[in-house]
């Protein structure tokens, strides 16, 4: 700690002589016109610029992450609009967009460079294992709200697309060394060069360790407090990765890409599990590894200059071993598209796709997963047509998607959307969609050990299981999305979002077999509770994003978003979300070589599920600053120093629905040298 402090007084001293230097013009790389200009593709599966496009679509650019010093993919989505991200341990996140957040969140697909990083298990994202080299990442794209017609079921309230650099784009050497209080240490390292004529590569290797966060105690009963005495809550982590990525050109009209990944983590988690014998619930540390690695191939083949077709091959596998499932997961994932132009006013986008998951899955006490078929299997074929209704002024995007599941069969995902170009300075789109979440493998025939009521009034122990159900139906969304884009000058923008989601056939729980007593492991009865589709609910809200260049050398961006809720009872989701979330931040090239980045974030209090307790709790509103700054010392070497979550002091951010404890979320800092050779 003491060596952080003195590296940020050394800096601050170091900043305030450089006020005196000779200032030379070394403006932000993008003014705003381009900044609205730079092409996305996870709305239409095709470039197109930012401001045209018909979604409510953000991007964080690689100025955003190296500037604000994220280390990690969630710190990077801080300050999306309409993005509730909280951290729950050192190594655990809850993300989400429009609501339904947690630790098993199931509505968000998440993709990184085209290969969708979610877990069968419970259609969600194992945050703690998706990283890269952060350098390398060239965008994240994220839009909120429904997808699924381009990107398929689980696009339900969101896609989150993280976007890596060309190869060309990474020639020479870097490396990254870092230390801290909670980020105790890291290291990155990435060579890029050109192999050949058209051909360039590049390789990198990472590791980082991870201190513990401290134990939110401050809630427990006097007995929790007692069942934890000498429990070790240590939750650091530490973790390895390393990969690469070769582009090819492979003549004038084709190119092909190929990459791959591997890491290796080992985790610190404190767990409970519910058991039969005073006092019903047991907290222990669990140890556990993770692992993985994937292989990527991109085929891209121009048949004309309004027409090409993309063939795009994945692999993954995927081990964790926590103490209350151990799973190992295969996914090989075939995607095929082709765009073209028609009849001189119709842009059309069609696909096919194929995707296999084999699982190989060991339950514990806690979750029994006997009843569950290991493979599963997806077929998928769409198509999008843009129609050009007025030059230059209006356009009409109708897109489906259809699937065929392991679980349900047949889904059909629609989706309209319309763009008006008014003027320049003036976009009006609006968006109707249908989409669905379909069944994970915790809904499909698994048993899950959710509590233990003690025996009163009853002469012994109650064992609650929910338990999966073979015929449950997939949920669904009913959105309609209204959005406007506003640049009165060249130095300031809004664009601002209007939703309203009708929510139908989601998870709900009904009370099933009353069992015993039963003799083993010890007498108890066994009240099973059966997943259903009996839920549903409405939300609407407000998404504002703007952005001000003061100057060449200061820009701020201000983010709002406000939700509010209403679903019927006894949810077994985190449907309610923070009603208002905001964000200001500022980039501020204060010097040639100093730029200082600083913001400031609110997320308001939220409800949060106690499946366990069969209740829900508040998390109190809170807010932090994240500061950095960064001295290019040398043109090739930069040293910088951050602080995160200050100003308000330790804090729990959420919970996780079961297995595991909420930790208090601290102030850190940590410095960074980086050399580019």
């Amino acid at each position: 700690m003491r060596i952080i402090k003195t590296l940020v007084v050394v800096c601050l001293l170091l900043f305030s002589l450089s006020l005196s230097a000779n200032e030379v013009d070394n403006s932000f790389d993008l003014n705003l016109e381009e900044l609205l200009g730079v092409e996305v593709t996870s709305v239409s599966k095709q470039r197109q610029p930012l401001s045209d496009s018909p979604a409510a679509i953000y991007v964080v650019s690689n100025k955003d992450i190296v500037s604000s010093g994220a280390t990690s993919i969630p710190q990077a989505l801080r300050g999306v609009p309409g993005l509730h991200v909280a951290q729950i341990d050192s190594q655990k996140w809850a993300v989400s967009s429009r609501g339904f957040n947690g630790r098993f969140n199931n509505k968000l697909l998440v993709l990184m460079d085209g290969r969708a990083i979610y877990s069968p298990l419970f259609s969600g994202v194992y945050w703690e294992a998706q990283d890269t080299l952060m350098s390398d990442i060239d965008r994240i794209e994220i839009i909120r709200g429904p997808s699924a017609a381009i990107w398929g079921a689980n696009a339900v309230n969101g896609v989150i697309n993280i976007i890596t650099k060309h190869s060309a784009d990474t020639i020479g050497g870097y490396a990254e060394l870092g230390v801290g209080d909670y980020e105790q240490g890291f290291a990155g390292f990435r060579y890029g060069a050109k192999l050949g004529d058209g051909i360039t590569a590049r390789a990198y290797a990472k590791g980082f360790e991870r201190d513990s966060l401290e134990h939110n105690g401050q809630d427990m009963n006097p007995i929790q407090h007692m069942l934890m005495t000498g429990v070790n809550t240590d939750n650091g982590w530490r973790q390895q990765q390393a990969g690469g990525r070769i582009d090819m050109k492979l003549d004038q009209s084709a190119t092909l890409s190929l990459s791959a990944d591997i890491y290796r983590g080992e985790i610190n988690q404190l767990s409970f599990k519910p058991i039969l014998t005073p006092f019903y619930t047991e907290y222990s540390v669990d140890n556990f590894n993770s692992s993985g690695w994937n292989v990527l191939a991109n085929y891209t083949k121009a048949l004309s200059a309004t027409s090409e077709y993309n063939l795009k091959v994945y692999f993954d596998h995927t081990k964790r071993e926590e103490s209350f499932v151990e799973a190992s997961i295969d996914t090989i994932d075939i995607d095929f598209q082709h765009q073209f132009n028609a009849w001189q006013r119709h842009n059309v986008v069609w696909g096919l796709g194929y995707r296999f998951i084999e699982n190989d899955l060991e339950g514990s006490s806690s979750i029994d997963v006997s009843e569950v078929s290991k493979n599963r299997t997806l077929w998928s074929g769409f198509i999008r047509d843009e129609i050009t209704l007025s030059e230059n002024a209006l356009w009409l995007t109708l897109a489906t998607r259809v699937e065929h599941n392991s679980y349900t069969g047949m889904e059909w995902q629609p989706n309209a959307r319309l763009v008006w170009k008014l003027s320049d300075q003036h976009k009006l789109w609006s968006s109707v969609a249908y989409s669905v979440r379909t069944p994970s493998q915790a809904e499909d025939a698994t048993g899950i050990n959710i509590a233990v009521v003690p025996p009163v009034p009853a002469p012994f122990p109650t064992e609650i299981v929910l338990h999966g159900d073979e015929q449950y139906e997939s949920e669904e969304l009913l959105a309609y999305e209204v959005g406007y884009r506003f640049s009165p000058t060249d130095r300031i923008s809004v664009d601002a979002t209007v939703f309203y989601n009708k929510y139908d056939k989601l998870r709900s729980t009904s009370t099933g077999a009353f069992v015993g007593p039963e003799i083993l492991p010890v007498p108890h009865f066994t009240q099973f509770l059966q997943v259903g589709n009996d839920a549903d609910g409405h939300s609407y809200g407000l998404e504002i994003s703007n952005q001000w260049v003061a100057s060449e050398k200061l820009k701020f961006k201000l983010n709002y978003g406000f939700i509010q809720s209403d679903f019927s009872e006894g949810q077994t989701q985190n449907t309610e979300a923070p009603k208002h979330i905001a964000s200001l931040s500022a980039e501020w090239l204060m010097h040639q070589d100093v730029d200082i980045n600083m913001m400031w974030r609110y997320v308001d209090e939220a409800a949060i599920l106690d499946i366990a307790a069969g209740g829900s709790e508040t998390i109190d509103a809170y807010h932090g600053v994240d500061i950095g700054v960064t001295w290019r010392v040398l043109p090739k070497v930069s040293l910088s120093a951050f602080g995160k979550n200050l100003f308000y002091g330790d804090h729990v951010e959420y919970k996780p629905e079961l297995f595991h404890i909420p930790y208090r979320v601290e102030p850190s800092f940590y410095g960074k040298v980086t050399i580019d050779f």
